[in-house]
Order: C-alpha cells, then sequence, then structure tokens
C-alpha cells in the first residue's frame, strides 16, 4: 500500500466503557417519617383515654348525697288552749317529702322517721316508707304527722308561745340508702334534713318553711 494511502487513514480509537455505565440506577430509600411519629400518636391516645377515664371517674361514678327536704306543710287539725297551766296541743300536719336523686344511676333508700319537735322536745313522730328514685329523679312522699304536747315538761314556753299565737317547730329526718351506679358500682349514701316552720295559730297556716 502506498504511505501517502496509510498517512491519510485517520486513527480510530477504541474508548472502554466501565461496567458504571451500564449499571441500573440505584435508588436510596428515604428514612419513613411515620415510623417516628406512631409512638407519639399512641402516646396521644392514652392520654386522651385518660382524660376520658378522668372525666367519666369524676362525673358519673362520683357519688351525691340525696337531696331531702319538705316541699310542704299544712295544718289538717288544730285544737288547742294556751291557758296555764291547763295549757295543751293536739294539731295534725300533712307534709310533703322531696327525695332529688342527683346521680347517674338509681337511688335505694330504707325506711326512716319523721321527727317534729319544740325547744327540743320531740312532740311528734312518724314513719316515712323506703322506696326507690330514678336516675336525675324526683320523688314526693306524703306523711301525716300527730303534734301532741304531752310529752312537754315545761308549758310555761307553750302557754306564752301559743299567747302570741306563733309555735316554732323544727322537723328532721334521717335518709340511708344505696346508689347504684351503672350496675355495677353501689355506694353507701346518708342524707341528713332539718326544718322549721312557723305555725300561725290564729290563721292555722305554717309559714317560713326553711330546710337545710
Amino acid at each position: 500500500m502506498p504511505a501517502e494511502d496509510q498517512q491519510a487513514r485517520p486513527l480510530k480509537i477504541h474508548y472502554q466503557r466501565g461496567d458504571e455505565e451500564f449499571a441500573p440506577p440505584v435508588f436510596k430509600p428515604r428514612p419513613s417519617k411515620r415510623s417516628n411519629k406512631c409512638p407519639v400518636y399512641v402516646l396521644a391516645a392514652v392520654v386522651a383515654l385518660s382524660a376520658v377515664a378522668l372525666v367519666f371517674s369524676l362525673i358519673v361514678l362520683r357519688p351525691n348525697d340525696p337531696e331531702f327536704a319538705l316541699s310542704e306543710v299544712s295544718v289538717k287539725s288544730l285544737n288547742y288552749t294556751s291557758d296555764y297551766p291547763s295549757t295543751w296541743l293536739d294539731a295534725t300536719l300533712a307534709a310533703r317529702a322531696t327525695i332529688g336523686n342527683t346521680n347517674f344511676g338509681w337511688f335505694e333508700f330504707e325506711k326512716s322517721n319523721l321527727t317534729v319537735t319544740y325547744n327540743g322536745t320531740m312532740v311528734g313522730e312518724e314513719e316515712l316508707d323506703g322506696g326507690t328514685v330514678g336516675l336525675k329523679g324526683t320523688k314526693y312522699m306524703d306523711v301525716t304527722v300527730g303534734v301532741r304536747s304531752s310529752r312537754i315538761s315545761d308549758l310555761r314556753n307553750l302557754s306564752s308561745d301559743m299567747s302570741d299565737n306563733v309555735l316554732e317547730l323544727t322537723s328532721s329526718a334521717q335518709l340511708r340508702g344505696r346508689v347504684h351506679l351503672i350496675k355495677i358500682v353501689k355506694r353507701s349514701l346518708t342524707s341528713v334534713m332539718n326544718c322549721t316552720m312557723s305555725i300561725d295559730l290564729s290563721n292555722r297556716r305554717v309559714q317560713n318553711l326553711i330546710c337545710t
């Protein structure tokens, strides 16, 4: 071959590619953010459930003593003599007792006694029947109490009060029972009633009825 043809041909240079140029791209997984937040979500759920349980125990499972009072008292009959020393009193009072249950469960109460006193001396007593009061309910009980002066040893004060046509009496009772909460929890409760009243002898009416 002539020397001119060999000089005219360009030299071919072959490059060898590395394996990296033919290898498929490798994707590196990013760290998941959800896995880091799972403990936070669990902790928040536990705190929320604890708060709900606390509110439930404070409101629903916390027993409250029932409200016990006399809502009405009237004079059914009245006979008396204010002249000393032959002072005497024979009266009949018609009263309505109110039992209010503020609990989230029904209240079951036992029999009790309603007493009427004058200057610390019991002048009348009557039994109150037992029963039940529903959830957040109210029960009314009508009772008739006889008031007699036979137990009063000092009739001077009674004679003086009768001469003023005003007789101050006090009525009290103690209510005992159990409240049933969500059919599982049973708690014993006691409620005490103390009421004061004034009887206008001239008008045969009960005034200033106050219960605590």
